[in-house]
């Protein structure tokens, strides 16, 4: 997160808060409180106030710290000046519109700020809330001595994404494992929904494949994305509620998408599917080689269909070697879907045994 002087900001590892008074370095400010003293804090452990946006009708307050008693004029900042009102950093942003599963789904998405550079250089730690609903949340992560470490809390309007927080490289290991906690709002609503503590632990490895940083329906960059939730409820009336004592229905339930292309989800919009004989049946030695290939067919459809109706990106159908037979039979099927692309998976991962199919325009 990026501060200037006169930013009002919380801390997130004591109470109370103040003003920053100036920019010591890239991560770390000095920071005026009510008892008169300045203290250089990382800003890693502040959260900005924001007067204009949702989340301070709750978490703001007047800390009585005048600024112009703390800043002097011979400040000295870090690097230039700081910029003009327009360019100062703005952490909410709109989301595009989409449709299906995907919109009724909290992500967490690592885009990188170089999208030349994927796996290089800085990266943007951001939640995306493309649902109708107000999300108060708050993200945390786990530390090397298994405590968890509050990073940042907020409340996320609809069909908008927030930066969380602008992380380098080396930064990476410590976002690998968190949680988020998050409520769900509107004014109006025929459905309630239950909270969610939603939990993630992340390989570093998938930071350093390009293709896991894929195109999306939400922003027109590039991101690594990490399924979080799918917000669901049923209706409800007051009359329904009569008579308990919980503050939400029971039978509300928050929970991940059931497609059943998920089974096989191996990254965002991503998926691996096996189709060996022994990956889809327990007792399969006694089945004709028509009855294998019907079955292998068919669950071939069932998560092909699943795919496009979910909006995935590429799907690896595993066929096999063998005699070729099931591998041209899954070519010829795929001639229907005109607006699919098919090639060989990568050699160095599945050799000869396996194809890609790509959805390069998911609706």
């Amino acid at each position: 997160m990026k501060f200037q002087p006169g930013d009002k900001v919380r801390f997130l590892n004591s109470s109370g808060g103040g003003i920053v008074t100036k920019i010591i370095s890239p991560q770390m400010v000095s920071v005026a409180i009510e008892e008169g003293f300045d203290i250089p804090t990382l800003t890693s452990d502040l959260l900005k106030i924001e007067t204009q946006d949702s989340g301070s009708r709750i978490f703001d307050k007047n800390y009585r710290v005048v600024m112009e008693a703390r800043e002097s004029e011979d400040s000295v900042h870090y690097g230039k000046t700081p910029q003009p009102e327009e360019e100062v950093f703005e952490r909410i942003f709109q989301l595009r519109k989409t449709k299906g599963s995907d919109s009724e789904t909290i992500w967490l998405a690592f885009r990188p700020q170089d999208q030349k550079w994927l796996i290089t250089g800085t990266l943007d730690v951001c939640l995306l809330n493309p649902t109708d609903y107000d999300v108060f949340y708050s993200f945390m992560l786990l530390q090397a001595d298994m405590q968890w470490k509050g990073m940042d809390y907020d409340v996320l309007p609809p069909e908008s994404g927030i930066t969380v927080a602008t992380i380098t490289r080396d930064e990476l290991n410590v976002w690998l494992e968190g949680s988020v906690q998050m409520l769900f709002q509107k004014e109006l609503q025929p459905r309630l929904v239950m909270p969610v503590n939603a939990s993630f632990r992340l390989k570093p490895s998938r930071f350093q494949k390009e293709d896991n940083y894929i195109s999306n329906a939400f922003v027109s960059e590039k991101a690594l994305l990490v399924n979080l939730t799918m917000v669901k409820g049923v209706e409800s009336t007051p009359e329904s509620l009569e008579g308990s004592d919980l503050l939400f229905d029971s039978r509300v339930k928050t929970e991940k998408p059931k497609a059943l292309i998920d089974k096989h989800r191996i990254a965002a919009f991503e998926a691996e599917v096996d189709l060996h004989i022994s990956a889809l049946q327990d007792n399969y030695t006694k089945l004709a080689n028509h009855e294998i290939l019907k079955i292998q067919t068919d669950y071939f459809t069932k998560c092909l269909e699943s795919a496009l109706e979910s909006q995935y990106r590429k799907v690896i159908f595993i066929h096999g070697i063998g005699n070729g037979t099931l591998r041209n039979t899954l070519l010829e099927m795929l001639k229907q879907y005109t607006e699919l692309k098919v090639q060989n998976a990568s050699f160095k991962n599945y050799g000869y045994g396996a194809i890609e199919v790509v959805n390069e325009k998911p609706e």
